[in-house]
């Protein structure tokens, strides 16, 4: 019985059962919140990492023993009957990410990420992004991003907030994030922290997607986004535990995107990220920040603390929470703004 047949009867289903790919620091406290409820069950684990792949799956998440190896491969784990829904939370470029996802969606699994598919025509352009709805339905499966950076704070919020005008003329956001929280993988991987500046190259793509569901939910009708990205050195020394970074390494990026229409700036998204933020030293500090003019009114913002001072928690949160209303849509590939917020009985 699935979980929407069951709200409306009044009874309990079982839980869904999941695979998570990637076992760092979200993957652990995927597994601490579904501890905590009865709607989802991590049933495996995939890991390249030789240290992990063939370890105890619940050992590997930092908890009890669950008697169940981890893979290497993710094919090993989508070939299982007893698997509704993959959590992706592995570290990897966007083409690496959308493998993964096509993958799931040609084996008929669900699969949520937080990495790289907030708006899949921006990621992926729109003959990809259409490819990847395709085999959606091929194989009756759905798929999304979640996350919090981009995923909520600097698009889907933004687009709720914007529904309180008739028009939407404008939106600014800048998003300051204290990074000494993240996974140590993500920050040697993909921050490049501690290294020289002119060896780290940033990303660019995932303020456009931002951008994106900005365009699509507040109907801005945008002709172009334009995205720039670069790694950012501290003045001075930084230390978390065992980590240090001496003054003029990298210490971050700034991200920037804007989105036009004509020659005027709609739409902008900056994202500044900084490992042992000093405010005195920075002249910033971790918050989110929120400006939407329209007819006439101006709406600003600021947010701070709670999700903002350490975003893995609400990570994990929100892609538990994704599950159950994914599952309950068509099948195809979604924007994290099209979840519901429950599933309807």
């Amino acid at each position: 019985m699935d979980q929407a047949t069951a709200h409306r009867r009044g009874e309990r289903a079982a839980p869904l059962r999941a695979v998570v790919v990637g076992l760092g620091k979200t993957a652990r406290l995927l597994r601490a919140g579904a501890a905590l409820r009865d709607d989802v069950e991590i049933v495996g684990g995939v890991d390249v990492d030789p240290a992990k792949a063939g370890a105890d799956l619940g050992e590997a998440l930092g908890g009890e023993p669950l008697g169940r190896p981890v893979s290497a491969a993710l094919a090993d784990e989508l070939a299982r009957d007893d698997v509704d829904v993959v959590l992706h939370t592995a570290t990897g470029d966007a083409d690496e990410v959308a493998d993964a996802l096509g993958a799931c969606l040609d084996a008929g699994k669900d699969a949520l990420t937080v990495n790289w598919f907030v708006h899949a025509p921006a990621a992926y352009g729109a003959r990809r992004a259409a490819e990847l709805a395709e085999r959606a339905r091929r194989g009756g499966a759905r798929a999304a991003g979640t996350g919090v950076n981009p995923g909520l704070l600097l698009d889907v919020l933004p687009v709720l907030w914007g529904t309180t005008f008739a028009r939407v003329e404008r939106v600014a956001l800048r998003r300051v994030s204290e990074i000494s929280t993240w996974g140590r993988g993500v920050l040697e991987q993909e921050v490049g922290l501690g290294r020289p500046l002119d060896s780290v190259a940033v990303p660019t793509g995932q303020l456009a997607q931002s951008c994106g569901i900005l365009a699509d939910g507040l109907h801005l009708d945008l002709d172009r986004w334009e995205e720039t990205a670069e790694p950012i050195a501290v003045a001075t020394d930084r230390r978390r535990g065992d980590l240090a970074v001496p003054a003029g390494r990298t210490a971050g990026f700034r991200r920037l995107a804007r989105g036009l229409r004509g020659g005027t700036v709609v739409a902008e998204v900056e994202w500044l990220a900084i490992w042992a933020i000093d405010p005195d030293a920075d002249g910033v500090e971790n918050s989110s920040t929120l400006r939407i003019e329209g007819g006439g009114e101006t709406v600003e913002t600021t947010v701070a603390g709670g999700l903002l001072t350490d975003p893995y928690p609400a990570t994990a949160a929100r892609m538990l929470n994704a599950i159950a209303v994914l599952r309950a849509l068509p099948p195809g590939i979604y924007r994290p703004d099209q979840l519901p917020l429950a599933v309807t009985p």
